[in-house]
C-alpha cells in the first residue's frame, strides 16, 4: 500500500539541515558608527569626556606604535602617526589617534575593526560543512538570509559574540616635543627636546639660577578641550638624598615654570648645595672693579665658586683670579655687592679678604650670578655713596647690571 506523500515545509527543512543552532550571519542595512560598536569611543571630545589624569600620555604626530590583534595577525601593524595624527589601519585606511591616550587608541582601533570582522567561530561556518550528514536531498534545501533593519537588533545580542578579541597598543617611539621654559632659569624660551623629561628641559635652558626653588617646578598642560591642568615636580629632594629623578614625561606644548625661592622658606633648602649640582647653571658671571689696577671687567666662574675663588683663582675649579696686586690693595675691606630682588636694591657686604684667604668661612661666602666685587677702600666708600645717594632703587636685576656695566662710561667717580 502506497504511503501518502507528506507535504514538506521547506523552511523547516532548511532549519533542520543546518543541525544545531548557529549564529546567523547578518547583513547590516547601514554601516554602524564607532559609537555604536563601542560606547567608550567618542568621535568628538567634549569637556566631560576628556581624561584629566596628568600622567596619561596622549598620542601625537611622530609617535610610533605597534598594534597586536589576537587571533588576527593580518590586522596587526606598526605605524608612525603622520602630521595630521593619523595611522593607516588594514581594511579601514586612515584613522586619527591624535590626542588619545593609549587605552583610548586601543578602543578606537577595536571599534573600527568591529565594523568589518566577525569572530572566526562564525566566519568558519560554511554551507558545505553545515549540510554534511543531512538526510535530505540538497536540492530541497533553501538558504535564507535575514536583513536587520537597524543595528539595535544586533546590539541586543551579546556584543561579545561580535567583537574582535583583545587589541594591544604599545608605544614604540615617543615623538620629540617642544616645551616653553619660564621662571628662574638661565635662558627662558622655547626648547625642542628629544628626551622629554623635566631634567632634560632644565639643562637645555641653561640650568637653574641660584634664586630657583627646585622643590616647586610647575608643569602646565593644555588638554584637547582647552582646559589646563598643572602638576608640581620636586627635583631638590632627589638631588639631596641621591634618589632617582621623577620620570615625568613632558608633552608637546607643555609650559615648565621654575619657581622663585621664597626667602622665608629656606630653612630646609640648601642654596649652596643646589648651585654645585648638575641642575644649576654651569657658570656665573662676577663683575670686578679692581681699583689698585684701575680696571673693571667680568669674570666667569664655575657655579658654586666662593669669594676666595674669585680673588686668588682656583685651578681645580677652572678659575684664574682677578689679579689683585696684594701689595697695593687694601684687603681688609673688600666689598661684595649683590642685588636683592625682595628689597629691589643693592646690598653691600664688606669682607676681610685676608681672613677669607686664611680659611675664615664667615668671610668667604658663595658667589652668585651677577655679583659685583669692589677692591680698594676709597673706591668702596665712593661707590657706596653713589648707590645710596645718586641712583634710584633698582627695578630689577637688569638695571643693577647696567649700572655697573656703565660705571666708568658715566665717569661719576
Amino acid at each position: 500500500m502506497d504511503t501518502p506523500e507528506e507535504d514538506i515545509d521547506e523552511s523547516s527543512l532548511a532549519d533542520e539541515a543546518v543541525g544545531p543552532e548557529l549564529p546567523s550571519v547578518e547583513v547590516l542595512e547601514s554601516r554602524p558608527t564607532l559609537e555604536d560598536l563601542d560606547p567608550r569611543i567618542r568621535t568628538g571630545s567634549t569637556p566631560g569626556s576628556v581624561e584629566r589624569n596628568f600622567d596619561q600620555y596622549r598620542l601625537g604626530p611622530g609617535d610610533g606604535i605597534f598594534v597586536s590583534v589576537q587571533r588576527f595577525p593580518d590586522l596587526s601593524f606598526q605605524a608612525t602617526l603622520d602630521q595630521q595624527g593619523n595611522v593607516i589601519l588594514p581594511i579601514e585606511g586612515a584613522v586619527s589617534l591624535e590626542g588619545l591616550t593609549l587605552n583610548e587608541a586601543e578602543n578606537r582601533i577595536r571599534a573600527v575593526y568591529n565594523q568589518y570582522v566577525v569572530l572566526s567561530e562564525v566566519r568558519s561556518v560554511g554551507l558545505a560543512n553545515a549540510l554534511q550528514g543531512v538526510p535530505y536531498q540538497v536540492s530541497e534545501v533553501e538558504l535564507n538570509r535575514r536583513i536587520v533593519p537597524n543595528y539595535q537588533a544586533l546590539r541586543a545580542n551579546d556584543p561579545r559574540n561580535y567583537r574582535v578579541p583583545d587589541v594591544t597598543l604599545t608605544l614604540t617611539a615617543q615623538r620629540g616635543v617642544e616645551v616653553i621654559m619660564l621662571g628662574e632659569i638661565e635662558r627662558p624660551g622655547l626648547y625642542p627636546l628629544e628626551a622629554p623629561r623635566v631634567t632634560a628641559a632644565l639643562l637645555a635652558a641653561g640650568g637653574a639660577r641660584s634664586t630657583a626653588d627646585l622643590r616647586e617646578i610647575r608643569i602646565q598642560r593644555r588638554l584637547p578641550d582647552n582646559s589646563v591642568i598643572e602638576k608640581t615636580v620636586d627635583l631638590y629632594t632627589p638631588v639631596r638624598d641621591g634618589l632617582p629623578f621623577p620620570e615625568e614625561r613632558l608633552e608637546n606644548g607643555d609650559i615648565v615654570i621654575i619657581s622663585r625661592l621664597d626667602p622665608a622658606q629656606t630653612q630646609d633648602y640648601d642654596v649652596n648645595f643646589v648651585t654645585r649640582s648638575t641642575l644649576a647653571q654651569p657658570e656665573i658671571l662676577v663683575r670686578v672693579i679692581n681699583y689698585p689696577r684701575g680696571s673693571v671687567g667680568g669674570q666667569r666662574l664655575p657655579n658654586g665658586s666662593t669669594f676666595v675663588d674669585a680673588l686668588v683663582g682656583n685651578a681645580a675649579r677652572g678659575g684664574n683670579g682677578i689679579g689683585i696686586p696684594l701689595n697695593q690693595a687694601n684687603l681688609s675691606s673688600v666689598a661684595l655687592i649683590r642685588f636683592d630682588p625682595e628689597q629691589g636694591e643693592a646690598v653691600v657686604t664688606k669682607l676681610n679678604a685676608k681672613e677669607a684667604i686664611h680659611g675664615d668661612p664667615t668671610q668667604n661666602p658663595p658667589l652668585r650670578d651677577n655679583d659685583v666685587i669692589v677692591v680698594g677702600r676709597n673706591f668702596i666708600n665712593r661707590i657706596t655713596f653713589a648707590i645710596d645717594t645718586i641712583t634710584q632703587p633698582f627695578q630689577d636685576i637688569l638695571s643693577f647690571v647696567l649700572f655697573f656695566d656703565g660705571i666708568f662710561d658715566r665717569d661719576i667717580f
